[in-house]
């Protein structure tokens, strides 16, 4: 199952539910109005989101074109986050530098949202708990400042991964002109155990995984993506053109 959150004009956005040849979208707010709602009741609500996702392959439930431009990050906005901010813009929005500042450092990363994980959870029970998986950019700035962050389009079931799954992403991530192979590399279910080990986890906690680190300059569009073995794009695109921050 793909989700995706369309901008309407408040904090959380739409919930909808997206093909997974990301062409179409059917309403899921009359289910869940945000992705945050869904998650806070997810093993309730997890069956009839499925079935609408179903009924869209099919063609049975009313669907319009999704166009990524339109989404917002999944979660515009997290309770807690594990690596980067709890804040995100649009995965299509521009990354506005201020001041003479002319470049920044971007953290690619795959990251996962997870339900409610106990405090010294399990491997087992870690990996029962990651719901959802995304992509994530975030943005550095000079002198260490944090800049903008923003999701995938879309976020994925885990067994929308296949074969690719196992606890870890076996794809490789696409992140401006590389492709790095080491996502795989990151046990989720492990990171998720680290940090639950004096803690809980609240649902719609994002964890990231290992990060890879570009440099853009103004003038710069920043693209991150992974694609599934047959080379069709599972999260959609993070995009972003670099610019000049104007204030209002």
């Amino acid at each position: 199952m793909k989700l995706a959150t369309l901008k309407n004009g408040s904090r959380d956005g739409k919930l909808v539910i997206v093909s997974r040849d990301l062409t179409r979208y059917t309403d899921a707010s009359f289910l869940a109005p945000n992705l945050q709602a869904a998650l806070d009741d997810w093993r309730r609500i997890f069956p009839h989101l499925t079935a609408l996702a179903d009924s869209l392959e099919i063609g049975s439930v009313p669907s319009s074109r999704f166009h990524e431009h339109d989404a917002h990050s999944p979660l515009p906005r997290a309770y807690q986050r594990l690596g980067g901010g709890d804040a995100f813009v649009g995965p299509r929005d521009p990354i506005e530098l201020a001041g003479k500042t002319r470049d920044a450092k971007i953290e690619a990363a795959v990251a996962v949202i997870v339900a409610d994980v106990a405090m010294a959870a399990t491997a087992d029970s870690a990996k029962d708990a990651i719901a959802l998986v995304v992509l994530s950019a975030d943005t550095d700035l000079d002198a260490g400042q944090s800049g903008t962050s923003a999701l995938s389009p879309v976020a994925v079931t885990p067994d929308e991964l296949g074969d690719a799954w196992d606890g870890a992403v076996h794809l490789p991530l696409l992140a401006g002109t590389r492709s790095i192979a080491s996502v795989g590399w990151t046990s989720f279910p492990k990171l998720i155990v680290d940090a639950a080990a004096t803690r809980p986890l609240g649902t719609g906690a994002i964890v990231r995984g290992a990060v890879e680190t570009l440099s853009v300059s103004l003038g710069d569009t920043l693209r991150v993506e992974m694609k599934d073995k047959s080379g069709h794009s599972i999260f959609g695109a993070i995009e972003r053109q670099v610019g000049r921050f104007e204030p209002a």
